[in-house]
């Protein structure tokens, strides 16, 4: 059994258990046809003993890299380091340290990671009133009161990190209520157009 996903260190495509330890030539990546050789040592193909508290180092043990007294049970599939059972962080099918994980989500969520994702109002009630404008303009008698709604119901709503809000919101208002509006206009003209034929 494999313990661990080795890659190709130019494409990070899943190199299968049969071109380990290959002693004749080197093996082809089925994903970049690079040339690479593997060795792979036998506690790879260990049996793996999880535990929550990590287990006690021996002196010819590997380490954990944060915990110098407990033995090696994972490697981090990003950086490479020595983990304990305690520091081996399972994120889907990796398993990754801490430094690693908190990385990952700073370059997926950029500094302000740890913030939930919040309903952007402004950009709705905005977007209600200008993209039915550009699609398909009689959209706008149901878009328009809808604009309207958001921007009223949630103006005293606080968003950190929303620059600009308040400004959308004032725009969403006014759009809303000169589409609103030019509606009350138009069929009032057609309703008065109709009574006058009469």
């Amino acid at each position: 059994m494999n313990r661990f996903n080795v890659k190709c260190p130019s494409c990070t495509y899943p190199l299968d258990a049969e071109f380990y330890n290959q002693t004749t030539d080197l093996i082809e990546c089925r994903s970049c046809k690079s040339k690479i050789q593997v060795q792979a040592l036998p506690a790879l193909y260990r049996k793996v003993v999880k535990s929550t508290e990590g287990l006690k180092a021996q002196l010819d043990d590997a380490v954990c890299f944060y915990h110098a007294g407990k033995k090696a049970e994972q490697l981090c599939d990003d950086c490479g380091r020595f983990l304990c059972g305690l520091c081996a962080l399972p994120i889907g099918e990796e398993m990754l340290c801490s430094s690693c994980l908190e990385l990952r989500r700073k370059q997926e969520f950029g500094q302000h990671q740890l913030k939930p994702r919040q309903m952007r109002y402004d950009k709705l009630a905005i977007g209600l009133t200008v993209i039915p404008l550009i699609i398909y303009f009689p959209v706008t008698i149901v878009t328009a009161p809808a604009a309207l709604f958001v921007a009223i119901r949630y103006w005293r709503k606080k968003l950190e990190f929303a620059p600009g809000m308040r400004r959308r919101m004032v725009l969403a208002l006014i759009f809303s209520s000169l589409q609103i509006s030019g509606w009350i206009i138009l069929i009032s003209f057609i309703v008065w157009g109709v009574v006058n034929e009469q």
